[in-house]
């Protein structure tokens, strides 16, 4: 477990779920993600399949979530898949509680926690260019726009989708 100033940054667990639906199940939040929104029953399987990933595979799958310290409310989570020394982060979050800097808080604290504890030398996220909260997340977080790739082909719900992909990076 991970604390700052305002948050709890915990692995995830079955109780999260009425919050994570809130925010995980709602379109405008999703909008630019690949795998979100999720209707409720996906929601319970992503919590299921992060859980067992984690025991799993503890070394290289994380997924926690950012939790306020005085509401003891879920309202993001945040996923590092490591390999080796590289991994990549991504993340959303409750639109309530959006330009608040809960995100950047959580995250510069993964990261922190990622190079200190975790032996990770690089981080990567990337993100549709249209998403401009997710890219000032990782501009605040002193990650470096290191590519643009135009015409990124991939699937959103099974739908084929093409957008301009920004790719971060940092490292130490």
């Amino acid at each position: 477990m991970l604390t700052t100033e305002r948050l709890i940054i915990r692995p995830i667990e079955k109780l999260d779920y009425e919050d994570i639906c809130e925010y995980g199940s709602d379109e405008e939040t999703g909008q630019y993600m690949l795998h979100w929104p999720k209707s409720r029953e996906q929601v319970d399987k992503f919590i299921d399949n992060c859980i067992n990933k984690m025991i799993l595979d503890a070394l290289t799958w994380h997924e926690y979530v950012m939790q306020l310290k005085d509401e003891l409310k879920v309202i993001g989570n945040i996923t590092l898949e490591i390999r080796e020394s590289v991994a990549e982060i991504g993340w959303i979050s409750n639109r309530k509680y959006w330009n608040n800097g809960y995100m950047s808080e959580a995250v510069s604290a993964i990261i922190e926690h990622a190079f200190n504890n975790l032996g990770v030398k690089r981080i990567f996220a990337t993100c549709n260019e249209k998403n401009v909260a997710s890219y000032k997340v990782m501009e605040k977080c002193n990650m470096v726009k290191i590519k643009t790739e135009n015409d990124h082909k991939s699937y959103r719900h099974g739908e084929p989708v093409t957008f301009n992909r920004l790719i971060y990076c940092i490292g130490r």
